[in-house]
């Protein structure tokens, strides 16, 4: 019986060390996204359809925001979308 309290013991103590050492890398190894990436994102439908010529809708709003695709690219979304990337885009450029 003692074998198996140490073994529980000892095992939560080490789940409980890494958990604290995941946080505290987690915070200091951040990476800081570009906020207009990811307002082009949330507008573009999520299809993950790869009809932009891009593998997802990610790698399309990074290229939309870094000039490499017009506001246009993602085909599936039509105008409506087109639109509100422009919005996005306008409203970026003058700020």
């Amino acid at each position: 019986m003692k074998e198996i309290l140490i073994s529980v013991f000892t095992l939560g103590i080490l789940g409980a060390l890494f958990g604290i050492l995941l946080g505290v890398f987690n915070e200091k190894f951040k990476v800081e996204e570009n906020p207009l990436v990811q307002a082009i994102y949330e507008v573009l439908p999520h299809g993950e359809c790869g009809a932009c010529g891009f593998p997802g809708c990610r790698p399309c709003a990074e290229a939309i925001a870094e000039g490499r695709a017009g506001y246009d690219a993602c085909v599936v979304g039509g105008k409506e979308v087109e639109q509100k990337i422009k919005d996005i885009m306008e409203k970026a450029q003058s700020s």
